[in-house]
């Protein structure tokens, strides 16, 4: 199947919108029959198998009750599996694109704070730490509260989608102050 692609090698938003809502049912339907549950798929379990696989390297980490749940839920072990497949559907959709250019410094980036390689580590790191924390604080990731919270028309995935975008377009202006489309 041959998908039409815009002037910049992107997919049209409908096409885009289209396939995440069937891929959304496929998965709902998917968890549903491998992990025993009955609620919209999301991948924070999924780092949290991950986290739990390191009770083999501090022993005292395997007599917590957070670690075990996560170490034997099937849902954490489907969401981990699934990370993987968020990689390589990226990695295949970023090749068929024909613009894929790996970039340890962004241009846009160089632009604004310079090709210092640590100083855009840290920020990653400080982000990915600010990311891990939201999603505590929302209960799910960004992928379980906004493509699936809303669809489900879910109150609390609706504020905390909200929140993700307000604090986007924040620190958006804070790092970039000068960029837009002018």
């Amino acid at each position: 199947m041959k998908i039409k692609l815009t002037q910049n090698g992107e997919w049209h938003w409908l096409t885009g919108g289209i396939v995440v809502s069937l891929l959304s049912i496929a998965t709902y339907v998917l968890f549903e029959k491998l992990s025993y549950k009955d609620y919209p798929f999301g991948i924070t379990a999924g780092v949290a198998y991950i986290a739990a696989s390191f009770k083999y390297v501090f022993v005292s980490l395997a007599d917590n009750p957070v670690i075990q749940k996560n170490w034997t839920s099937p849902a954490a072990f489907v969401e981990f599996i699934m990370l993987f497949g968020i990689i390589l559907g990226a990695y295949i959709g970023a090749k068929r694109s024909k613009n894929y250019s790996p970039e340890v410094i962004p241009a846009v980036w160089e632009k604004y704070h310079g090709t210092n390689v640590w100083k855009r580590f840290g920020v990653v790191l400080l982000g990915g730490f600010c990311l891990g924390l939201g999603t505590m604080l929302a209960v799910g990731c960004t992928t379980g509260n906004i493509l699936q919270g809303w669809a489900h028309l879910s109150l609390g995935s609706m504020v905390a989608g909200a929140c993700f975008f307000i604090a986007g377009i924040i620190v958006a202006k804070l790092l970039y102050p000068k960029a837009g489309g002018r």
